[in-house]
């Protein structure tokens, strides 16, 4: 039998009709906070009732537990005493044959298992793991996509490398075909992956280069797969011509321009004997190349203008021209009019393009870089599908980072469609992808937040309450989610982001010579790392997380972002000392 005691009734309550006293002053209390106080009384005086009710019911059941003594201090024994809070206990993960001898405190877990470890769900401590394609093959999604969307400075980036890793060390290779800032470029170094520039006399993307499908259409014999890829081949090189054209222009291309380049690339890689020019493979054409054979009045290209004769065909090309020409003069020239130096090997665990070098205030030249970076990544995959299903290399699986999405959606809906077209390819290309950007207002004036619908995961972190609203449209979000993703935001500017306790231990730190990793942690602004991992449609709940970067990934330096702003912190931290320092000299 259970233990029965006494010490229950030294716990100090109100008699019935105290209470109902209390209850009346309550009811009949005008001042805001008087009426909020008494109100608190009575909650307490029926919470002490409920767990000295439970108490005595615990003291007379049929078990032979011990039961401890309550009294007004809390319960007695070890571990006893009074606590306000009780806090959750920590949870395990476990096989049902595991967890067997824990029941009956067995339930089934509230966060999901799919892939690389992420961090913590922000209620429960359980782990999160997450990526698209271990997503994909489980079936808790239809489409390896992810659509990640927060705002800057809030760890988006270190959520990137995360998942990056993850995918590395199970197979996958991973691409940064795109990296402006750059994010991934430590990481791909760290792996022994390949690292690539591109930029203002770094780099150059050759648009009109076969490229890794020219390479392996050489090694095709089959006839109807060489013809295949050779339709593949020419409808790349069409796309990105006519992209970059569209972003220089700033409007779509007409009609007949568009079928006019598509006869002038297929006549440059045409032979001689058959009325072409003759570029190949080796010897690839460039823009230059392609201008000389649009004004060279070729008889397919006036047809293909409708133009009567030569005059008239100059008249109707010459808006296309003027577009071509700037892409071969000045700083685009520098970039798209020359030989390819980027080659990417598959055989690399990680790839990144790196395109730093651009300046973030050239708003046109960064989305005409990051488009050819993407095509340039595409076209290797494509390239590696073709050859694995020809039997001459191994079947792999590529997952895509393409950050900065805002950076050319906001040149016009004229290029939503062609970064459309890659999305919808991604099962049949064996391709996880994972778009990322800082706001849908661009996406929502693009008319692309169809990309945001068929994304199957959506990864949001702190937004304001207008990005919600925007969000609304296409995904569901409880109103507690809602209150979440907003607070996370406003949290990091109501408070101060920077401890300034510690911040002045870790400059004293600093000053008595302790290395970096024996100091504490750089203090974060509050909603740094944390995520709401939502999947599939309808009115399913998200997981809540925080991002946990472990120390070995600190060590490593590979979410170090901050580098240029630290060093200007410790020069100037330096600069500080030694002033104080010649000053102390100078009154000595």
């Amino acid at each position: 039998m259970a233990k029965s005691g006494s010490k229950t009734k030294t716990i100090k309550t109100l008699s019935d009709e105290e209470l109902t006293a209390l209850e009346a002053r309550e009811a009949a209390a005008t001042g805001q906070i008087k009426k909020a106080w008494l109100g608190v009384l009575v909650k307490r005086q029926y919470s002490l009732r409920a767990t000295i009710a439970q108490n005595e019911r615990a003291r007379s059941d049929d078990s032979d537990r011990d039961v401890p003594d309550l009294d007004s201090r809390g319960f007695g024994g070890p571990g006893g005493g009074r606590m306000s809070t009780v806090m959750p206990p920590v949870e395990y993960r476990g096989t049902t044959i595991q967890v067997a001898g824990l029941y009956p405190w067995i339930v089934g877990a509230n966060s999901p298992i799919l892939g690389t470890p992420l961090g913590r769900h922000l209620a429960t401590g359980a782990a999160v793991c997450f990526d698209p394609i271990a997503a994909w093959k489980a079936k808790a999604i239809t489409a390896p996509s992810c659509f990640i969307i927060a705002l800057n400075g809030f760890g988006k980036s270190t959520l990137l490398r995360r998942m990056a890793l993850g995918d590395i060390a199970a197979g996958t290779r991973v691409i940064f075909p795109g990296d402006v800032k750059p994010d991934g470029r430590v990481l791909a170094e760290q792996v022994i992956g390949q690292v690539s520039e591109v930029g203002y006399g770094v780099g150059c993307l050759n648009p009109l280069d076969p490229g890794p499908i020219g390479t392996a259409l050489e090694q095709l014999t089959d006839p109807v797969v060489r013809q295949q890829t050779e339709f593949a081949l020419h409808a790349r090189q069409l796309n990105m011509t006519a992209a970059l054209c569209e972003i220089v222009r700033r409007s779509e291309l007409k009609d007949f321009e568009q079928t006019l380049l598509a006869s002038a690339i297929r006549l440059l890689y045409t032979s001689a004997a058959d009325g072409g020019l003759g570029f190949s493979v080796e010897h690839p054409a460039i823009l230059t190349d392609l201008i000389a054979l649009i004004t060279a009045n070729h008889e397919e290209l006036l047809a293909d203008a409708v133009a009567d004769d030569p005059a008239e065909y100059r008249e109707q090309i010459k808006p296309l021209l003027r577009t071509l020409r700037a892409l071969i003069k000045g700083r685009f020239g520098e970039l798209f009019n020359g030989q390819s130096t980027v080659r990417l090997d598959v055989n690399a665990p990680a790839i990144c393009l790196d395109m730093s070098s651009v300046p973030p205030g050239d708003v046109l030249m960064r989305a005409a870089v990051l488009l050819s970076g993407w095509n340039e990544a595409f076209a290797t995959i494509e390239a590696a599908h073709v050859l694995a299903d020809a039997g001459l290399g191994p079947n792999l699986a590529f997952s895509v980072y393409l950050d900065e999405l805002w950076q050319i959606l906001q040149l016009g809906p004229m290029l939503v469609a062609r970064i459309d077209a890659v999305q919808r390819l991604q099962r049949a290309m064996g391709v996880g992808m994972n778009f990322v950007t800082h706001s849908v207002e661009e996406m929502e004036k693009a008319g692309a937040l169809g990309m945001v619908e068929r994304s199957r995961a959506r990864i949001i972190g702190p937004i304001p309450s207008v990005e919600v609203t925007r969000l609304e449209q296409v995904v569901q979000f409880s109103e507690t989610e809602k209150v979440m993703l907003t607070s996370w935001s406003d949290a990091a500017d109501l408070n101060s982001p920077i401890d300034q306790k510690t911040a002045r231990r870790r400059k004293a730190a600093a000053k008595a010579g302790i290395a970096e990793e024996n100091m504490e942690k750089k203090p974060l602004a509050a909603g740094t790392g944390q995520f709401l991992l939502k999947l599939g449609e309808g009115k399913r709940p998200g997981t809540p997380f925080k991002v946990w970067v472990t120390p070995a990934e600190h060590a490593s330096g590979i979410h170090a972002t901050d580098n240029r702003l630290n060093a200007a912190d410790a020069d100037r931290s330096s600069n500080a000392a030694d002033a104080q320092g010649n000053s102390s000299e100078a009154a000595a």
